[in-house]
């Protein structure tokens, strides 16, 4: 067995032993067994915040033997590290370890000495390792799924020998044995390299302050919670980094009805901005985005009623999820909508070419908008898209089958409050199909609905309406083409020149033309592929 030295900041003593009897001097601990996380780094940030708050522990205290200290370690190398916390470095000082999985907190085990736990980097054991006065202990603690089990302990005095002493004792889990039969199974184990963990970082506190904005430590990040100082007119920049840990996500609520922040440059490492973070910061006027976060959240921007656009979002970031165009940041691939901005003063705004969803809450408090249009490639409007837009009169949706979510609050198109039932209510039009899904769902709220002309079209291709995509199809596209290229008016209703926009270029050709005969044809002679949508054709030819 080889005990590694790890740094020369351990004393001479810490680096030759690690652990007493877990009998001895116990840490009093905190039990989470009923609490339930969103992550590993949730889960320690909490038990680190106990544990800086009890007086058994002194992170504050930067001697390198006296003060308190912790690690992370994948011990059963899951790619979820373990949290050691060490008490101090002196002899007495105790190692508290955690594990989780499946969202859980691990029962702790309480070991060590010199304030260490010993690992072996290729087995999934931790250790209770001390040598003191001649005497060696070893207890071995296997880690399966979050849980610590206790599995060999050894205890000898073998090395007082060489003083003279003959009454020389083997233990194995407390009983005597013989030397051969402790020699035999301390083999079994004698081939682990053990290293000692539990005193690597020191850190006077979990949250800190920069530049006006405070940060909150979890552990391989930083978060952004808040706002350090309430004066008028400011501005802020949410830091890449404190010290050389990144920061990488701003807080649910974290800025919420700051009326005083103007301005806010958001870092290049951040990857979440969470629900509601900056909502009804009603003078927050500029937000520019340095990098590209990887999220965000509902309301993160709700509200914010003098910001009238974003700017930034760095296409060479890792997350490549955003992109800003006209100051609307919508999903790089241009599929989703993701925030309107909600000072942005247009009164109408039709939905951009292939946005198939409108993310929650993505026009939420804006004070402007009044006609908003959803074009047949939009399926999806999601929970509370158009809420809390009070000029809003009029939302057409021309899908006739797009999904809108959010049936019970009732709150996904609304512009204004009725205190006494109490619901989001709206008092404009939908405009819809007959018997639409967007037809149904203002009906069933006994909303006002204007009919669009014609019918929907369920298949792309079947601008005839005969619920079937074939050569007709192709002549009327064709014949529709031959009058828009001579500039003389179309015949098409809009349903149909979606319908007939094959390639989703915002024009009906002979390309579409060609497109819906070649479906048309293959249909024909591969009877077996009724069901097979022109969609799903032309993705297979591609």
């Amino acid at each position: 067995m080889k005990i590694r030295k790890i740094t020369a900041a351990f004393s001479a003593a810490a680096l030759l032993t690690a652990a007493l009897p877990l009998t001895a001097q116990a840490i009093e601990t905190k039990n989470y067994d009923n609490i339930s996380f969103d992550s590993w780094q949730a889960a320690y940030h909490v038990v680190l915040s106990d544990f800086f708050g009890s007086e058994e522990f002194d992170f504050t205290d930067k001697d390198i033997t006296s003060g308190s200290r912790f690690e992370l370690y994948d011990i059963d190398h899951d790619r979820v590290p373990e949290l050691f916390v060490s008490q101090n470095g002196g002899r007495s000082g105790r190692c508290v370890v955690y594990s989780f999985y499946n969202n859980k907190l691990s029962q702790p085990v309480v070991l060590g000495t010199y304030g260490n736990a010993f690992a072996d980097p290729n087995a999934h054991y931790l250790v209770n390792y001390d040598r003191h006065m001649g005497e060696v202990s070893l207890t071995y603690f296997k880690l399966e799924k979050g849980v610590f089990t206790r599995e060999i302990s050894f205890n000898d005095n073998s090395e007082l020998k060489e003083m003279g002493e003959t009454n020389i004792v083997y233990m194995i889990d407390g009983k005597e044995v013989s030397e051969t039969k402790y020699i035999q199974e301390k083999e079994k184990y004698d081939h682990m390299e053990l290293i000692a963990h539990g005193r690597k970082t020191q850190l006077d506190a979990l949250d800190t302050e920069k530049d006006n904005v405070i940060y909150s430590y979890f552990l391989d990040h930083y978060t952004a919670i808040g706002a350090s100082t309430n004066q008028k007119d400011l501005s802020l920049t949410i830091a890449d980094s404190i010290g050389d840990v990144p920061v990488t996500e701003i807080e649910q609520n974290a800025f919420k009805g700051s009326e005083n922040l103007v301005s806010v440059t958001i870092g290049k490492n951040i990857r979440d901005v969470k629900n509601s973070a900056f909502e009804n910061c009603t003078d927050l006027k500029t937000v520019k985005f340095t990098g590209d976060p990887g999220r965000i959240g509902p309301r993160a921007f709700a509200g914010c009623t003098s910001l009238e656009a974003f700017t930034g979002m760095d296409s060479s970031n890792i997350y490549k999820t955003y992109k800003i165009v006209d100051g609307v940041i919508y999903r790089t691939d241009m599929g989703d909508l993701a925030v309107y901005p909600s000072g942005k003063k247009n009164t109408f705004f039709s939905i951009p070419n292939g946005i198939q969803a409108i993310e929650p809450n993505a026009f939420t408090g804006n004070a402007y908008i009044e006609n908003i249009v959803c074009p047949e490639w939009v399926n999806t409007i999601c929970e509370g898209a158009f809420a809390e837009c009070p000029a809003l009169k009029e939302v057409s949706v021309y899908n006739g089958e797009a999904r809108i979510m959010n049936e019970k609050t009732e709150c996904t198109v609304c512009n204004s409050y009725d205190p006494k039932v109490p619901l989001n209510t709206y008092k404009g039009v939908i405009m819809a199909y007959m018997d639409s899904t967007a037809y149904k769902w203002a009906d069933n709220r006994a909303l006002r609905i204007v009919l669009l002309t014609g019918s929907y079209i369920k298949e792309t291709g079947d601008v005839t309406r005969d619920s079937k995509i074939d050569a007709v199809d192709a002549s009327h596209i064709l014949a529709e083409y031959s009058r828009t290229s001579t500039n003389k008016e179309p015949e098409m209703d809009f349903a149909q020149r979606r319908a007939g926009d094959i390639d989703k270029n915002g024009t009906v050709d002979a390309v579409d033309a060609s497109k819906v005969l070649s479906y048309y044809a293959f249909i024909s002679s591969n009877k077996n592929n009724n069901e097979l949508t022109i969609e799903q054709f032309l993705s297979m030819a591609q």
